[in-house]
């Protein structure tokens, strides 16, 4: 596993210590529940739902608040050692459930499976490239490549 990723897993236990219904979601989730889609996670945000969330920022040493444009109903970064931080994207909702998931030695809550690809599906159905291509790996094993049309490749046949 690569030190951001890395990172970004202990952010995430630290924030589920402190809050302890909260879980994630998003492509870390599915990394967390096993599911390979074949591309970097290492800059991936958490995405956190939890079920009543009040609390106070100093509460979290070396968290700050975003302002980015987003659904969700928090957004947050995580400032690290040698200047990495970890986007964090709060949803609160009190309906979804979650699982824990034991990943290389340590539980983390972790939203179900089907909450996830509803999410992923919602992005794709977006336009959000990301999340289609997501999706087709999960449903097909491989990455989708577009079909190459003849009438503008310059191969010979």
């Amino acid at each position: 596993m690569n030190k951001l990723l890395k990172i970004k897993l202990e952010t995430l236990k630290k924030f589920q210590d402190k809050y302890p219904t909260a879980h994630v979601g998003g492509s870390i989730g599915l990394l967390l529940r096993n599911v390979n889609l074949s591309r970097d996670l290492s800059t991936s945000d958490l995405d956190i739902t939890i079920d009543n969330f009040i609390f106070d920022i100093k509460d979290l040493p070396n968290f700050e608040h975003r302002s980015d444009g987003n659904d969700f109903d928090y957004s947050l970064k995580s400032n690290e050692q040698d200047g990495i931080y970890t986007k964090i994207d709060i949803r609160i909702s009190p309906e979804p459930s979650f699982d824990k998931i034991l990943f290389e030695g340590v539980y983390y809550n972790v939203s179900k499976y089907r909450d996830i690809i509803f999410w992923k599906t919602k992005y794709a159905n977006k336009d959000s490239i990301k999340h289609v291509n997501d999706l087709y790996f999960i449903k097909n094993g491989h990455v989708n490549t577009p079909p190459i049309d003849s009438e503008i490749c310059d191969l010979p046949f």
